[in-house]
């Protein structure tokens, strides 16, 4: 049996220029925006959001990161579903960006 494993890293930019901040939060509004857009569609089924909204994600976003603000959008919906139980309205103030390998390299540094 195969198990897989998913490990959190925490990160920080070292002397972040103003174009990196720039980078990062815009990034980070596209991917909220991604986000809600999803959770719009008020899906579970990621199978089904994937082959019906996809093509259209593209046309709207300019990101690499749809599949994992899918499967973010989806979670945050079963979680909320499952805690609340119909008794509040899902308003999502803040999020925290989930990244794939394509998204990041390391890099040593002599900080540590």
């Amino acid at each position: 049996m195969q198990k897989d494993v998913q490990l959190c890293v925490v990160g920080k930019v070292f002397k972040p220029n103003r174009l990196k901040v720039l980078a990062l939060n815009k990034t980070l509004d596209e991917y909220f925006r991604l986000v809600k857009w999803y959770l719009g569609f008020n899906f579970r089924l990621k199978s089904f959001l994937h082959d019906n909204f996809y093509e259209k994600a593209k046309e709207l976003f300019n990101t690499a990161l749809i599949r994992t603000v899918r499967d973010k959008a989806v979670e945050i919906l079963k979680r909320f579903e499952e805690n609340m139980r119909g008794r509040s309205v899902l308003r999502l103030k803040r999020i925290f960006m989930r990244f794939d390998r394509r998204c990041y390299s390391f890099s040593k540094t002599k900080t540590f």
